[in-house]
């Protein structure tokens, strides 16, 4: 795995959410969900030919979408703010693998701060550290991602991790690095820029409760 650059924590609404498909009236980018900046209140730049490729995506749909039917405004998209997710990262690391001329694959990993305007209690905080990784080959499914998380978790000291969708057998999870974890499993999620798409949870045995550690699923393109 490449280490991806991702020491600018100011990111604009454009690779933060509408280069992810985000829907520029969803209620994740208001004010009281993300920490937008006043000066500099704008990016001064953003790529033209791609930009045009994002609003017709939005407005009119492609590549299998049918988009949002909305007008897609780039003042919005130019909006500076605390980034909400590494994942601006990746869609940055991706629109230039794209760029490429000829592809080839690449394994990409990030681990850095990211800023969420949350009421702050045993699960949420409004600075904490996002692990993120991208995986870009021909020919990957599912299952290779279900695999790699699996493994991921593993590396983590997790000796019994376990890998599987809602209602299947889970084994148990012991770790001295994650003493309050016993169990891991996967359930089917929704995210504008992935699909199929999984929240990864485990149970707290402090908290008592199923708590969500990981989100994944497949680039839509």
């Amino acid at each position: 795995f490449t280490e991806m650059p991702t020491d600018n924590f100011v990111e604009s609404s454009f690779w933060n959410f509408d280069a992810l498909f985000q829907p520029q009236q969803h209620p994740a980018r208001d004010q009281h969900d993300t920490f937008f900046l006043q000066d500099p209140a704008e990016a001064p730049e953003l790529p033209a030919g791609y930009m045009a490729k994002v609003k017709k995506v939005h407005s009119q749909g492609g590549y299998g979408s049918q988009g949002y039917k909305y007008e897609w405004r780039v003042e919005e998209a130019r909006r500076n703010l605390l980034r909400t997710h590494t994942t601006s990262a990746s869609a940055r690391m991706l629109y230039q693998l794209a760029r490429q001329e000829k592809f080839s694959p690449v394994k990409y990993f990030s681990i850095d701060r990211v800023f969420r305007n949350e009421s702050l209690d045993a699960t949420h905080l409004a600075e904490f550290h996002q692990v993120e990784g991208v995986v870009a080959d021909r020919g990957l499914t599912l299952g290779h991602l279900m695999g790699i998380l699996r493994q991921f978790f593993t590396k983590l000291g997790m000796e019994g991790g376990t890998q599987g969708c809602r209602g299947l057998p889970r084994a148990p999870l012991t770790s001295p690095l994650f003493s309050g974890i016993t169990q891991l499993r996967f359930k089917p999620a929704y995210n504008p820029y992935t699909e199929p798409s999984m929240e990864v949870f485990s149970y707290h045995e402090g908290l008592k409760k199923w708590v969500e550690v990981g989100n994944s699923g497949v680039f839509r393109p």
